[in-house]
């Protein structure tokens, strides 16, 4: 995850204060959880807004859609999420803590909702509750694997990764108008993130 190249600071800000808002309404979370969460909200941001919440990208994974960089900063130590995140060893493995209080600056009122109506939805569900979840038919990981030919190989384990990316306009494509925001945006955030570099 390459701030200087990738990310700029407000996506990064916002990124951590969502991380750090999950882990202070569902309590310390593993990899696995905080991974599917971010997924997750981006994809019902998409589905129910036709706007990406984080802005990133997801590819097919053998445990669900991942983002490669988050998955890379959350394996390691968090350098460029430091300032929000801290991973802690507990007896069934790692779990990641808090290190700030939660920041809205980078929130709408929209997208708190959004946060909270994932939170009731998933509290208490374990990292296996969560592939599932994402794995479901018809899923967008799912229906990207079927049609990539992966999915059998992804089910079975023989196949860990893939750099197919996962397509949200899959979610919006019947909804011209939905489509046609979600494209205009997408245009707006990379013209926003040009300038930032």
């Amino acid at each position: 995850m390459t701030i200087n190249n990738k990310y700029y600071h407000e996506q990064i800000d916002k990124l951590g204060n969502a991380l750090v808002y999950l882990i202070e309404q569902m309590g310390s979370l593993p990899k696995t959880s905080l991974l599917k969460l971010v997924y997750i909200i981006e994809e019902k941001s998409i589905e129910k807004r036709s706007m990406p919440f984080f802005n990133l990208d997801f590819e097919v994974w053998k445990f669900g859609p991942v983002c490669q960089n988050l998955y890379v900063e959350f394996t390691e130590e968090p350098t460029i999420l430091k300032d929000y995140i801290k991973k802690r060893n507990t007896r069934s493995g790692f779990v990641f803590d808090k290190v700030n209080h939660f920041n809205d600056d980078e929130f709408s009122d929209s997208d708190i909702a959004l946060m909270n109506e994932i939170i009731n939805e998933f509290s208490g569900a374990n990292c296996g509750d969560l592939v599932e979840y994402t794995h479901r038919e018809n899923s967008l990981w799912y229906n990207a694997a079927k049609e990539n030919g992966v999915l059998e190989l992804l089910l079975s384990e023989e196949l860990p990764t893939t750099n197919i990316k996962i397509d949200f306009t899959e979610l919006i494509k019947n909804d011209s108008s939905k489509l046609d925001f979600y494209n205009e945006h997408k245009e707006f955030l990379s013209f926003v993130s040009s300038l930032k570099h």
